[in-house]
């Protein structure tokens, strides 16, 4: 009867905590959910001008928000971390102030609230001084709000979705062994990737920027995830 009560309270919780990592979804342009794990490629810069001083830069934004779509109003933070950026600045204005990085490294915003079904614009981009590459990686994290205006404390509760927004500004053809889904490192999303390809791939050629043909055989097949496994081991 313990043991019983034990795994029913062990599916509770992990019920509940599935709920709440599904509080937060993020949204394109268009208002689509983008699905976790997606790897967003951009290579289309704009040119933004100054009207006062006629100063123009590039700048390759996401397009993307984050939607509340439980039926309550919730709270959550945005996780970044930026895996390679060769020049330029990344900035997210979220939720309020804009926060600008110029360097690879974990970066968290402020913690918010956001009624039910509202969305919120992330207003990110990738602002590059020349041609290169600039990888980042972005995940909601679901935080339990308390306290009220203006001493409200967050505490974790869950993660939700990831994604990965890859940036190429000049069409650079540099390419790292091994980086299938364009992250700027080699890791078990790789892994992943490389399977996804064996298993179907017409349906995920299209979704992969890096060569997944490592051996240079012609196909995807096992050795290919072998290389990779051994590239993260060794690097």
């Amino acid at each position: 009867m313990k043991k019983f009560y034990l795994l029913f309270t062990t599916l509770c919780c992990s019920v509940a905590m599935m709920a709440q990592s599904q509080t937060f979804v993020f949204v394109d342009d268009d208002g689509n959910t983008v699905p976790d794990g997606t790897t967003i490629n951009i290579t289309a810069a704009v040119e933004e001008e100054d009207p006062e001083t006629g100063e123009t830069w590039l700048m390759m934004p996401t397009g993307l928000s984050v939607k509340n779509v439980s039926p309550s109003q919730a709270a959550m933070r945005l996780n970044l971390t930026i895996q390679r950026i060769d020049n330029g600045t990344f900035q997210v204005c979220f939720p309020m102030n804009c926060l600008s990085f110029t360097q690879p490294g974990d970066y968290q915003t402020p913690a918010t609230s956001l009624p039910a079904a509202f969305v919120s614009n992330l207003l990110s981009e990738w602002l590059p001084d020349d041609n290169g590459i600039c990888n980042v990686k972005l995940q909601i994290e679901v935080m339990n709000e308390r306290g009220s205006f203006p001493n409200f404390t967050y505490t974790h509760l869950a993660y939700g979705p990831t994604i990965n927004v890859a940036f190429n500004n000049g069409d650079v053809q540099e390419h790292i062994a091994g980086d299938i889904d364009g992250s700027g490192i080699v890791d078990v999303d790789d892994v992943n990737a490389a399977i996804n390809l064996i298993l179907n791939y017409d349906q995920y050629k299209d979704k992969y920027p890096g060569k997944a043909d490592i051996d240079g055989s012609g196909i995807v097949d096992v050795d290919d995830v072998n290389m990779i496994i051994n590239i993260i081991l060794n690097s």
